[in-house]
């Protein structure tokens, strides 16, 4: 192929690791969302869902089939998103005004997005109160226990409540009051989830890579982050079996 293509649910690319900066400063934004027309100037970008995969064709949801030489797998995990570059931006001012106008917040959720957002929020605003519940029994689990306790004592230093091995019943909230597990009540303005989130390989389960998914619904790759068994295939994110310590260094 002599044009890339990309095939897309969004018109725009992201630098994650900047969003939860963006919900506080919505202008961060602005540098880090940007549309894919912008980068991809020799390109044909296809907005839509990927349902299929041959040894040379993807099939997208409307039915078109985009040939290609090498290919990338990036789907990462499922979630909603918005569509376009204007309504992302508009999201990050939405998610800004909830941050500015609440006294009390709850994040649901310590791995690495709610411990980030919790520190992202006591910095622009010290004088909130700020609630972390972790259903597991320290933060950031897939790291060692020495970065976890540093996690929590700077959070501590900052007033950000934390609490251990209890999980919040969403169903049951009333007028800002929120229920754990453990029997205990948290009163909070609004609330942020911060769990993780399925992969967005189910659909791979149809398609020529079937057969290289593991248990977890990862993509086995080898080193050189090739889909293993195939030449021109290649998957990067999470969404390969690669361990978590290797992906911070490839990133």
């Amino acid at each position: 192929m002599f044009k890339n293509k990309n095939d897309n649910r969004k018109d725009y690319f992201e630098i994650s690791w900047a969003s939860l900066r963006a919900m506080v400063e919505p202008s961060f934004a602005e540098r880090s969302v940007i549309n894919h027309s912008d980068y991809l100037t020799n390109g044909h970008i296809v907005t839509s869902t990927a349902v299929n995969i041959t040894e040379s064709e993807v099939l997208t949801a409307q039915g078109d089939l985009i040939a290609y030489d090498y290919l990338v797998v990036a789907t990462g995990h499922m979630e909603s998103f918005s569509r376009t570059r204007i309504e992302k931006l508009s999201q990050y001012q939405e998610e800004f005004k909830k941050i500015k106008s609440a006294n009390s917040i709850l994040i649901i959720g310590g791995g690495p997005t709610g411990v980030e957002l919790a520190g992202e929020i006591v910095v622009d605003f010290p004088d909130k109160k700020v609630t972390l519940v972790h259903r597991g029994p320290r933060l950031l689990e897939f790291i060692g226990s020495k970065a976890s306790n540093k996690a929590l004592n700077w959070l501590t230093s900052k007033k950000v409540e934390v609490i251990f091995q209890q999980s919040v019943d969403l169903n049951s909230v009333s007028d800002g009051i929120y229920h754990t597990s453990g029997g205990e009540t948290i009163t909070a303005d609004c609330h942020f989830l911060c769990t993780g989130k399925p992969l967005s390989s189910a659909w791979l389960k149809e398609t020529v890579l079937k057969n290289r998914l593991d248990m977890h619904g990862r993509l086995k790759v080898d080193e050189h982050l090739r889909v293993r068994g195939h030449e021109n295939i290649f998957a990067i994110g999470d969404i390969t079996d690669i361990s978590v310590w290797l992906r911070f260094i490839l990133t």
